[in-house]
This record gives C-alpha cells, structure tokens and sequence, in this order.
C-alpha cells in the first residue's frame, strides 16, 4: 500500500489506515525518519520487547504521531499499558492528575478501529469531556447515562457496533432502583457482550470511596462496588484496566480483589504523583467556615490567576461565592469573575460556567465548586486550590490539588483547617495499621506508597512548613496571593495580617457604647418574630416562583441576617422600597427585582398593627360586689357562685376553636400590649 502524500488533516485516516498495515522493518524505518527531536520514542522500553510486542508499540506510537497531527509520542507506561490489554492482561495505572492516562485509553481504537472499548466514567461531565477527546481523535464515542434518549436508531447503532467506544455510568450496567437500564439488557445479551474488547475503568478509587459503606454510613453510589458483577456478564478473557491519580495502597488492592484480578498476570503500573511545580501550604480557619472574612485573601483586583475554592457544601459553595461578589467593587461585580459550580444546577448554566473558566481569556477566575470538579477537570492555568475546610479523606486532598499547575507553572495547593484540626493528637496512631479509615500521620510520600525518584522533587519551593536544613524550601503563602489572609490572637483579636505585618488592620476591635439619643428608636422586640415570620413565608414563596431558583438559592433573594435587620427597623423608617435597600445595603438590581415584594409584607404588616390600635378598647364592667345569701356564708358559697379566677379559666376557649385571621390579629394585640 502506497502511502498518502500528505500530512495534513484530511488525510490522516488514510495514513493511520497506511500504519497499521506496516510490518515490523517499516515501522522502525518510519519512527526513525519521522520522530525527530524534541519528540523521541521510549526506545529502551521498545527495543527490549519480542517482535510481536515491539510491533504493538512502534505502531502505536506511530499512529499517535499522526493522529496528534505530529505533536505526541507515548510514553512507556502508555505503550506498557496498550501490549497488557492486547495480550489479555488485566492492568493497573497509577499514575498522578495531567500525567497521561487518559491515551491509555484512546490507543488501543488507534490501533484495532474495529473493537468496541468501555469506558466506566463516574460523573457526567467528565463523560462529555472525554467524548470530545476521543472524538478529537477521531473515535466514535457516545455517553450512556440516564439522559441518554431512548432514540431506536441511536440504540441500534449501539447494538451493531458503531461506536468504538461507549462512556458509560456505573449505575447503567446493572439492576438500578428496581429497573434494567437499556444497556444492561443489551449485556445480557451473550452476543453483544463478547463485541467488548476491553474496560477501562477511570477514577477506580471510587469503587472504595463511593461504593462502600463508611462509618455505618451507606455507600454514596453502591453501584461502583458492583463492578465484579459486571465483570462476571462478559468474557472471561475480557480484560480490564484500572486507572486512577490518587490510589493509595489499601485501596488499589481493595479494587483489584473486588474486580478479581490474577496475581500472577496483572500488569501494575506506578508512576509518582508528585510534581515539583506544586506548592503545598495549610491555614488556620479563623471561626468557622460561614465567616467567609477567611478567603479575604482571594480578593484584590485585578484578578490575573485563576483559582478553584472546594467545598464539601453546596449551599456553603453559594454562599461564599455570593459573599464574594458582595465584596467586589461595583463595576466588577457582574462580570462573572466569581462564580459557583455544583451538581444540582442546571445543563445550560453549567456548561457555560465551565466553558468560561476553562477559557484562557474567560471572566470566572475564582470557581466555588463541590467534589465533582476534583476529577477530570482539564484546564490548564489554574494557579492555586484551596480547600476550604479537611476533607475527610487524604485522596480528595491529593485529587484536588491536581487541578492546579498543569502546565508546569509554579501552582499551590492551600489546606485551610478548622480550629478542631489543631487540637488533635496523632502520637497514638499505630504506624503499621492497615485500616484504611485510621488517621494519617505522615506525608504524601508515605501515603501513596510513592518510591520513584522524583517523589520528593521540587522545583523552587516544597511547603510552607520550616525547613531548617535548607530555609530556602519554605514557601511564604502571603506572597503568592494578592489579598490578606486573616488571623486571631491569644485574646481573641482578628487581624488582616499576620503579627510581622506592621500595617495589618483589627478586624473587631472593641466596640464603643453609643449614647441613647432620641431619634426614632427600633422596632418593638414584641413585634419582631410575627414580621419574621411572614418574611420568610413571602420569601418561601418568592424562590418558588423564581424561575432562577435551581441556581439561586432563597439565601441570595434573603437570608436570614436580612430578616432580623428588617424586623428590627422602626415602622416609621420603613415606607419606600429605598428604605428597604438601604437596610439590607443591597444592590439595585436587587431592589428592582425583590424590594417592591419585602416593602409590601411589611407595610401591611404595620398597616394591621396601626388598625388594632386604632380599635377602641372594650368597656371593663363595674367592679361590684358579690353578696354572698346569708344561708350560704358558712360553706363559703353556693353551686351558682364560684371564684372568679376558676371561672374565667373555665370560659377560655381554645385555640384551635379561634378562626385563623382572629388568631392571628389577636396576637398580634397581645405582641402590641407587651
């Protein structure tokens, strides 16, 4: 076969076509003329392979090169891992975030265009991020989830092998809150089971931390520990590929005794997760995670790096987005510089956030998200991640701090830790246990089981602990970030600024007693809770009706600060939509949109109050007094006669008799009165 004349990419099927026709000789003859510096082949990998295997990998490097339109040569472990599946070996990749696992899965439709691989993705957007890749490459790829459409054509196409490769959610290969999911009852099928060529499992580790139970808590997605059920359905020479960044020891052999992998035949590949460009740092939360004050060092225009801000809250991931921009001078605060990503928004709000903040000229610089953006999230200039608040698990940690620093930029990683983290003792942890669950008292090295050579590597800085052996390791954190971070003192003093920053200001320094003066003063206490009360319902209401509510929480429209503010404001300083604004020092847009709603639940409120004052109070009867017939003062009364306080307890009706709206005027005059 002749090949084509040209590189370009019109013809690159034809030359991937050319390449896997080539015998052995012709592959070398290509590799050589063709793989210039400053790529290279792993040539010591290939050259100490037999024929057979060194075919497997010269091509597929070759057909790489080309498909990457020249621009990617495997690495060993890529091509190590390609000859384990073509030679029916189950296999394990280990290997850190951005390191290249996601070509372990695209080589093997390089090479045999004519298979079908799964893919086992844990998260929908991760699905549609790897089928633009695969489709880059030029594989047919589709997600199977539970949005798939039931379309007849599309299944059909599924069914015959149109596709070479299926990104697939774990909860579609078998039985799922009582129904057969469509493409479990194709692998039913013996006949469409054995078109599977190959799995490939990405993010393995959440066969451990999302299919198994924890601390007597249920497991979040018992589907990923029903993997080997799965497994059972297929071929037995069906192999499978585990692939994961952040696999500690107790959990890789958790996963491959679950998937039931051959010890003697597996191929397990580890590669350090380190990487020397990143920084690692810690930070005493001051408080509690609701005083957003603690990411005040996030916030100083103008914003030049971009930054991710996890959460293991999605309401907190709101709330300190919406702090915030709050903070933001006005002219910024509607550009979408700050924004906030979880699961339970919708398609469309989603998909623009991410594509924005994965956009180098995009306006998102800081993301607040959940757990879901710490795997595959594949932007490269993200400078720093914070965690904000300790995972439960070292893995999340490790997970999220590879989000950052993919291009091999100085990028930190920073822990920001409760005041409860401080205050545990770890002198008691037994150092050979191997409870997965026990607490870590170590370093990531020993954690990942990391013995590589580059495993403590570091490229200028380690972290921001004290290294006296060589100070010029420690990592200053305040001269990475544009803003302050805050601090508090043995008295309780919070500063922006650490103690050698001569200029660092008191955050709450005492307050000094106002004089009473004799203006317009507060609200009655009395009267506050029933205002309340129909604040929060109006408010209840509002979000309802909101046709922004799944993703604008109630919290954004009022929350409960705004409330009590506006409960304690005088009726008198509370007639036009201004004053409400003013109260809550919100924004324009805001009183636009809900300041016409608040103002009227309050002036009919007070209106109600001004008409039971205006109501002239009952006339009391004359105090007379009873004479007691003369028969009856020795006994002290008669059956017509009784103490009054008995009798009045006696006519007092109760409250479930009272008609609502009387009920409610009536304490509303009791809160008056008080």
């Amino acid at each position: 076969m002749e090949p084509p004349t040209t590189f370009l990419h019109p013809a690159i099927p034809l030359w991937l076509h050319y390449v896997r026709q080539l015998p052995l000789p012709a592959l070398k003859d290509f590799a050589t003329n063709n793989i210039l510096p400053p790529l290279s082949l792993a040539t010591d990998y290939i050259e100490s392979l037999d024929d057979a295997s060194q075919t497997i990998a010269l091509r597929a490097s070759i057909l790489v090169f080309i498909a990457s339109n020249k621009g990617i040569v495997p690495r060993r472990f890529q091509l190590e891992s390609v000859n384990a599946l073509v030679q029916g070996r189950d296999c394990v990749v280990d290997s850190g975030t951005g390191s290249g696992k996601t070509l372990c899965q695209i080589i093997p439709n390089l090479l045999y265009p004519d298979t079908t691989s799964i893919t086992i993705s844990p998260l929908k957007r991760l699905q549609i991020l790897q089928a633009s890749e695969f489709t880059e490459w030029g594989i047919r790829t589709v997600c199977i989830n539970e949005d798939t459409p039931r379309d007849a054509e599309l299944w059909q196409n599924i069914k015959n092998g149109h596709f070479q490769h299926l990104i697939v959610q774990p909860e579609q290969l078998g039985m799922h809150q009582g129904h057969l999911p469509r493409l479990a009852g194709l692998l039913n099928n013996s006949t469409f089971a054995k078109t599977i060529s190959r799995v490939h499992v990405d993010e393995a580790h959440n066969h451990h931390a999302a299919g198994l139970p924890h601390y007597g808590i249920p497991p979040f997605r018992p589907a990923w520990g029903h993997l080997d059920e799965f497994r059972l359905r297929l071929p037995s020479s069906t192999p499978f590929q585990l692939l994961s960044g952040s696999f500690p020891p107790h959990v890789k052999t958790a996963v491959i005794e679950h998937l039931n992998f051959d010890p003697k035949t597996f191929v397990s590949l580890k590669l350090s997760s380190n990487r020397p460009n990143l920084v690692y740092a810690t930070h005493r939360i001051v408080g509690g995670l609701s005083d957003f004050r603690n990411l005040d060092f996030l916030l100083a225009p103008p914003f030049k790096f971009k930054c991710i801000i996890f959460h293991d809250n999605t309401q907190q991931s709101a709330d300190a987005a919406l702090y915030q921009r709050k903070k933001l001078p006005p002219h910024l605060s509607k550009l979408g510089i700050i924004r906030h990503y979880h699961g339970g928004m919708s398609k469309d709000y989603l998909t623009a956030v991410f594509d924005d903040f994965a956009n180098e000229n995009g306006a998102c610089k800081l993301l607040h998200a959940t757990e879901g953006v710490s795997t595959g999230l594949h932007v490269s200039d993200i400078d720093a991640v914070v965690d904000y608040g300790v995972p439960q698990k070292q893995s999340t940690s490790i997970q999220r701090a590879g989000r950052c620093g993919r291009r091999g930029q100085h990028a930190v990683y920073v822990l920001m830790a409760e005041p409860w983290a401080y205050t545990a003792s770890l002198d008691a942890v037994v150092t050979d246990s191997t409870d997965p669950d026990r607490p870590v008292a170590g370093h990531i090295k020993e954690y990942l089981a990391d013995n590589s050579s580059i495993a403590l590597s570091v490229d200028k800085w380690c972290c921001d602990q004290l290294h006296l052996d060589n100070p010029a390791l420690q990592f200053d954190k305040r001269s990475f970030f544009p803003g302050r971070f805050i601090y508090q003192d043995d008295k309780g003093d919070i500063y922006a600024g650490d103690v050698d920053e001569p200029d660092r200001i008191h955050l709450n320094p005492p307050k000094q007693r106002k004089r009473k003066t004799n203006g317009v003063p507060n609200r009655k206490v009395a009267n506050r809770a029933p205002l309340q009360a129909l604040l929060r319902a109006w408010l209840s209401q509002a979000h309802a009706s909101d046709q922004l509510r799944a993703v604008r929480p109630a919290s954004w429209i009022l929350n409960r600060n705004g409330i009590k503010a506006l409960s304690t404001v005088h009726p008198d300083r509370m007639h036009t939509i201004e004053h409400v604004t003013a109260a809550l020092e919100e924004t324009p847009e805001w009183s636009a949109e809900w300041g016409a709603g608040v103002l009227s639940v309050i002036t009919h409120f007070d209106a109600e109050l001004r008409g039971m004052e205006a109501e002239p109070p009952a006339l009391a009867a004359p105090n007379r007094r009873r004479t007691v017939p003369k028969e009856n003062r020795q006994t002290g009364g008669d059956a017509d006669w009784e103490p009054p306080q008995k009798k009045a307890r006696m006519e007092v009706l109760s409250e479930s008799s009272i008609p609502t709206n009387v009920r409610r005027s009536t304490r509303l005059g009791a809160a008056k009165k008080v």
